[in-house]
């Protein structure tokens, strides 16, 4: 217990922060004995605490005596003594900074705890390394300002530290940025950690469709979800609605059964390459070929007749075909959108309030139009290699 709680009326009469009013303690402290050194250690650290010192003589005097006794403890006594300071905000930094060095535990118990350090100082530790930046990012809170800056940090570990602080204030920037970094090590270097890290947190933003593939099903709802809201009451975003005949050409190639076809004119239609088209398609589960269809505005009948020809030779799951369905009917055509250019570039919308346009975040559908502009058409999409979905070799 605090000594102040113990015997309250001491407190007043306790001047000198190191006890040394009370030559029992004073005694404590210069023992040979470590259990004696650690009671003195708890007694005055515990007093400190009680009693938010504002003199500065009496705070330096105090500083320079327990950074002695620290220097003579054992890492357990070190990191209990470190517990007691790091809540205290008159705990001097010159303190804390002997407590960095003393021992990497102690450091990071410090570093992630202790609410002397200001935003600069915290701001320097990030910068020393990466150990030193994941005590920070595990921080509760951690201020919008330091998350964002460690948000441009090398090691993935200290990302991880960071998606897993609920306490963390990741402003719309930051997010996506290590939503990105997440999508680039899940798809260059098989790494999930960051992904299912920032898949965990709450609430579900619609930037998380940038991990729309790596995500669970039960994710993938949440995602979908956050994008619709984010659409509610707005109206339609695309000024250029998908021709019928682009649509007649999904379906034909379909019940045809000609994956090459299929995947062509699908990155035709969603303007994007034929490695996200036949993406799009491989994913057993149909969900994204299920938002992008949406996003094309095919009708309910369209995507059901597409998705039976193509589970055909695989055996048709009717009732994952009319799950998928009731998800084209319910789905908000601004937010199948909004999923479509996140999965194809990471265009999330710059700005909550401006609408998508032709399948793009405004400002892609602008430097696409110029690019049409100089050429007077479309680039005509490559072949791909057909779908394992389309071939029926997935059972």
């Amino acid at each position: 217990m605090l000594l102040a709680r113990q015997v309250p009326f001491l407190v007043p009469f306790l001047r000198d922060l190191t006890l040394q009013d009370f030559p029992f303690l004073t005694s404590l402290a210069a023992s040979k004995s470590a259990r004696d050194r650690r009671i003195w250690l708890r007694v005055a650290s515990d007093h400190f605490v009680a009693v938010e010192p504002d003199d500065p003589q009496a705070i330096e005097t105090f500083a320079e005596v327990m950074a002695a006794q620290l220097e003579a403890a054992d890492p357990a006594t070190r990191i209990e003594i470190a517990g007691k300071l790091a809540s205290c905000a008159r705990t001097p930094l010159r303190l804390l900074v002997k407590l960095e060095a003393m021992d990497p535990e102690v450091s990071d118990f410090v570093l992630g705890h202790a609410v002397a350090y200001s935003e600069r100082e915290l701001k320097e530790a990030i910068a020393r390394g990466a150990r030193q930046a994941t005590a920070v990012a595990k921080r509760k809170p951690l201020s919008p300002g330091l998350a964002n800056l460690i948000t441009f940090h090398d090691d993935v570990d200290v990302l991880i530290a960071l998606a897993r602080n609920a306490f963390a204030e990741l402003e719309r920037a930051a997010l996506i940025r290590l939503l990105k970094r997440a999508r680039s090590l899940g798809e260059e270097r098989a790494d999930l950690r960051l992904a299912k890290a920032l898949l965990e947190r709450r609430p579900v933003r619609a930037e998380y469709a940038l991990l729309f593939f790596i995500a669970r099903p039960d994710q993938r709802v949440e995602i979908l979800l956050a994008a619709q809201r984010l659409q509610l009451g707005r109206p339609p975003g695309f000024v250029v609605s998908t021709p019928s005949a682009t649509l007649d050409e999904l379906e034909v190639a379909a019940v045809a059964r000609q994956p090459e076809r299929f995947v062509v004119t699908l990155a035709g239609a969603l303007d994007c390459g034929p490695d996200l088209a036949q993406r799009i398609v491989d994913d057993v589960s149909g969900e994204p070929l299920a938002v992008a269809l949406a996003a094309l505005g095919a009708s309910n009948e369209v995507l059901v007749r597409v998705l039976i020809s193509n589970d055909l030779a695989a055996g048709a799951n009717y009732q994952r075909i009319r799950a998928l369905a009731r998800l084209n009917n319910a789905l908000d055509r601004n937010a199948a959108t909004m999923i479509v250019a996140a999965l194809r570039d990471g265009a999330v919308m710059a700005q909550r309030h401006l609408p998508l346009a032709d399948g793009r975040a405004p400002g892609e559908a602008s430097r696409a139009a110029a690019a049409r502009g100089a050429s007077g058409r479309d680039d005509p999409p490559q072949r791909a290699a057909p779908s394992p979905r389309l071939r029926g070799e997935v059972g």
